[in-house]
């Protein structure tokens, strides 16, 4: 079984952390014990049908423990701390692709107007939401919280908090832990669920500046659904912003040459097809430019691409690999990280077996030889979706747990707030 460890303290988790918690039914239900009962029996049956392999990390005998408890658990405890349960238990099959999905059903969770992100091992505030909330001294904004280190919540350490969250990340390798875990650590109902906040309507977070200083703030949630606007890190600071943020994230793929350096940039951000320019039309673009101009470097972004269909991408390189110029080390680099999964992954592991890229970044949240095509079933009454694996991908020898960098480069909160990419700077700087 996946040993699951905490990105910040890097301790190896307690089995069933939430095996034995109970909480009274003081928070609104939205559906009877008895409906959870028929829910959680379809969950258990159909999760071991339907899935390509569910107990390969997990035994069978664990699993149905793990459901017996919180089936006799479910009269004394309140509903999204059943859906916290039930989140864990699903997570334990081992499976990135197989979670069951929290923010769908009759009453989806919520969040707090906070964006956070791990660098070097320690998360950090990265935007929030441009709100005010009242307060004893007044409306304050959130503002403060950009750029700082979080180190509790509510009364527990954050390397405690942790633990307990990181159980609840489906996931098969820790740097996918280290990405998704920052979604968890955000969202009132797993945290009041694992008694890590007694009020979930007004949750205190305590977070360290850079000059050393802690302090506390309360956020206060509001629903997924809701647009607002946010403030980013930088906002502090009058910076540059990156080449790899000047475009929208609703901009899937998109290049640009820098005639200083000879470089082709070229971010592929989603295995998605662009409604307003198919892939298609895009690539004779993209390769105009290749054939047009002297090209030093080309370097393919796949950080944060966390899948769609790996097919998308092939007749680029396959369109590479007709290119001797350009498919040989020192000219071809891939950029990844602990957000390049599923198809994102796929199109990494494209790259590593049929070209002569240069890997460069952090490793990738995808594990190359893993389960995927994914489909989904839903709960009879609570209609949360619950996604399963279908079938296993064996992509390379071995077992790696990530893509990993040829040259590692991990991106640090000071670049953030620097406006700096050293990926980038690293490969550009290369002879």
């Amino acid at each position: 079984m996946l040993r699951r460890r905490f990105l910040f303290s890097l301790l190896a988790l307690p089995g069933a952390a939430l095996a034995g918690r109970a909480m009274g039914r003081a928070n609104a239900t939205f559906q009877t014990p008895e409906q959870w009962h028929e829910d959680l029996r379809f969950l258990a049956t159909e999760l071991p049908r339907l899935h390509a392999n569910a107990f390969h990390q997990i035994s069978q005998g664990e699993f149905q423990r793990l459901v017996g408890e919180l089936d006799a658990a479910i009269p004394s405890l309140p509903d999204h701390a059943i859906i916290t349960r039930m989140t864990a238990i699903v997570a334990a099959v081992g499976d990135a692709h197989t979670a069951l999905n929290w923010t769908s059903g009759l009453q989806p969770f919520r969040r707090y107007p906070m964006t956070l992100r791990v660098f070097q091992d320690q998360a950090y505030v990265t935007a929030v939401g441009a709100l005010f909330r009242e307060s004893n001294r007044g409306r304050q904004s959130y503002v403060r919280a950009l750029g700082a280190r979080l180190t509790r919540i509510g009364d527990t350490e954050i390397e405690q908090a942790g633990r307990r969250v990181a159980e609840l990340v489906s996931a098969e390798n820790l740097a996918w832990v280290k990405f998704r875990i920052t979604d968890f650590l955000v969202t009132p109902e797993f945290l009041h669920a694992l008694e890590l906040v007694t009020d979930m309507e007004r949750a205190r977070y305590t977070f360290e500046n850079a000059s050393g200083r802690q302090f506390e703030m309360v956020f206060e949630p509001v629903s997924r659904a809701l647009s607002i606007p946010n403030l980013t890190a930088p906002f502090l600071r009058r910076v540059p912003t990156p080449l790899q943020r000047t475009r929208p994230a609703s901009q899937f793929y998109w290049y640009e040459y820098l005639d200083n350096a000879q470089t082709v940039y070229f971010q592929y951000n989603r295995c998605v097809e662009m409604p307003t320019l198919p892939f298609a039309s895009f690539l004779p673009q993209l390769l105009a430019l290749i054939d047009s101009r002297p090209v030093a470097k080309l370097v393919v972004d796949l950080r944060q691409n966390t899948g769609g269909a790996s097919a998308i991408l092939l007749p680029f390189i396959n369109a590479v690999r007709a290119r001797p110029a350009l498919n040989r080390r020192g000219v071809l680099f891939v950029a990844i990280d602990n957000g390049t999964f599923s198809s994102g992954m796929l199109n990494a592991v494209d790259f590593q077996t049929r070209t002569q890229a240069t890997f460069v970044g952090e490793p990738s949240g995808g594990k190359p030889n893993s389960y995927g095509e994914v489909r989904s079933f839903t709960l009879p009454n609570s209609r949360l979706a619950v996604s399963y694996s279908t079938r296993f991908f064996q992509t390379v020898p071995g077992d790696p747990p990530s893509v990993l960098p040829d040259l590692p480069v991990e991106m640090s909160v000071n670049d953030l707030l620097a406006g700096r990419d050293p990926v980038l700077e690293a490969i550009l700087a290369l002879p």
